[in-house]
């Protein structure tokens, strides 16, 4: 495939900026650079025409509501990525309110409990919380949930997480997965990452070797918080899964393929030709915006 020259330009561009470092040190460098980006937490000031846009709190967290003034029953709850050590960026919400306004769904963008100080426990229960009250306002088959990178974890695992704790809760309609994050399980999977690090300019492997003390903090964590492919995606009836072929996460597909085609899940993958971490969410080259074409299309359905 001839890549153009918009996207090696982006490539040159992105490694030059040393993106790729940020994730790439210990435990410790991490989470104090966590803590202190956590500290300047801004949420933009979004405003449409179309749009009923506010800020609530729901469990102690901030959660943006982005409500269409012409009424619609169908709702996406869009978790957006960060290591589970990032609050979104104020340029992700904007693009949260393009692709709302793109797809016709309502919106509910969560600023979740992160792993600075905590387990993936607590950020489980509160997107279950959360899930849990959008049911009182969207019917279970209109409710799709959309999600990069550890995002994309948090919406598969929230499947599992319904289900292990058994309180008949409906499950979610459909998911958009785009480059989910999660532990690798098996060493096939590590040698696979290792050789995908060597592509990958934007996710370190060395960082998925740090994320499982991150995600746990000593604590007992389930497999399924863990590793994706210990899940259980019974009742899921459908998920659109992307990945970049020149990223790290890529290693964990075949796993996660596996786990929900045992499980009965519709599955629709693709796989963008030496493309990189949650590319449809940034379509500043053609190839990019073929993703993210693709995605609007899954979220309109």
């Amino acid at each position: 495939m001839k890549l153009s020259m918009k996207y090696r330009v982006l490539r040159a561009c992105m490694k030059a900026a040393g993106v790729k470092k940020q994730l790439a040190g210990t435990k410790e460098e991490i989470l104090k650079a966590a803590k202190a980006g956590a500290a300047k937490k801004k949420i933009p000031q979004l405003k449409s025409p179309d749009l009923d846009i506010s800020v609530r709190k729901f469990d102690g967290e901030d959660v943006v509501y982005m409500t269409h003034k012409q009424k619609t029953d169908r709702v996406c709850i869009f978790l957006i990525g960060g290591g589970m050590v990032k609050y979104p960026r104020p340029d992700a919400l904007k693009k949260a309110m393009k692709i709302c306004l793109e797809t016709g769904r309502d919106f509910i963008v969560p600023y979740y409990p992160l792993c600075i100080d905590q387990p993936v426990t607590v950020a489980f229960d509160f997107i279950y919380r959360l899930y849990e009250d959008t049911l009182q306002h969207y019917k279970a088959e209109n409710v799709l949930l959309c999600g990069s990178s550890s995002g994309a974890y948090l919406a598969l695992g929230l499947v599992s997480h319904i289900n292990a704790k058994g309180e008949g809760l409906p499950i979610p309609s459909k998911i958009y997965a785009s480059s989910p994050g999660t532990c690798f399980y098996k060493q096939e999977e590590w040698d696979e990452a290792w050789k995908l690090n060597e592509t990958d300019f934007l996710i370190d492997a060395r960082y998925m070797e740090t994320a499982k003390d991150i995600m746990t903090h000593g604590e007992d964590v389930p497999d399924y918080m863990r590793y994706l492919d210990e899940g259980n995606y019974k009742g899921l009836k459908e998920v659109y899964l992307c990945y970049g072929s020149h990223e790290t996460l890529y290693a964990a597909c075949k796993p996660i393929l596996s786990g929900l085609n045992r499980d009965g899940v519709k599955v629709t993958l693709e796989v963008g030709e030496e493309m990189f971490h949650c590319y449809p969410f940034f379509p500043l080259c053609k190839e990019a915006k073929r993703g993210w074409d693709k995605m609007i299309a899954f979220l309109k359905g």
